[in-house]
């Protein structure tokens, strides 16, 4: 069993390094974007995070407890390597959090205005990366945002978030929501 598990998650960690190589050379619109979304529902489920701190190659692992709770947003309940807390409503974790309600309530009126949009969709999965626009106010907060997903029955899951942050840290999670 375990090492079906193993197999499956390097599966999925090849197709989404080919997507985060690819998807910035398919940029797409707004509009195409919402069109193309799957609808999302509020979803509970264990999550693991790597941040990767850029001064140091140093990285900090992390897990726990993901709530999308579909117009709040996001809540992580850190389990290890210490208990806690946090809902992303300020600064960094403030606009991912802005991000993800917009692409689950497909209102890509706030993302049109402050990134530019890819898309790239496959067999096994699509991808949804952010860029922040030249002209925008993020400019300077991060680099990038890849949200990896996958579609079952019409209904949207997310399985990984890469944030790019411009000068501390990238940050991966991880999420097992079935």
């Amino acid at each position: 069993m375990k090492k079906s598990v193993l197999l499956i998650f390097c599966i999925v960690s090849l197709c989404t390094c080919a997507f985060a190589d690819s998807v910035f050379s398919h940029k797409i619109s707004a509009e195409n974007a919402a069109k193309k979304a799957p609808v999302f529902e509020s979803a509970c489920c264990k999550f693991s995070q790597q941040r990767q701190m850029k001064s140091t190659n140093t990285i900090l692992k992390s897990g726990g407890n993901f709530k999308f709770i579909k117009d709040k947003g996001v809540v992580f309940e850190t389990t290890y390597p210490i208990q806690s807390t946090a809902s992303y409503t300020s600064g960094q974790n403030k606009i991912v959090n802005r991000v993800i309600k917009a692409i689950t309530n497909k209102d890509y009126s706030y993302l049109e205005k402050n990134f530019d949009i890819y898309n790239m969709e496959s067999s096994t999965g699509w991808v949804l990366a952010l860029k922040p626009r030249a002209d925008g106010q993020l400019q300077g907060e991060m680099k990038s945002i890849q949200i990896f997903g996958t579609t079952t029955n019409g209904k949207g899951l997310i399985n990984k978030i890469i944030i790019d942050a411009t000068s501390i840290k990238t940050t991966q999670i991880f999420t097992d929501c079935k």
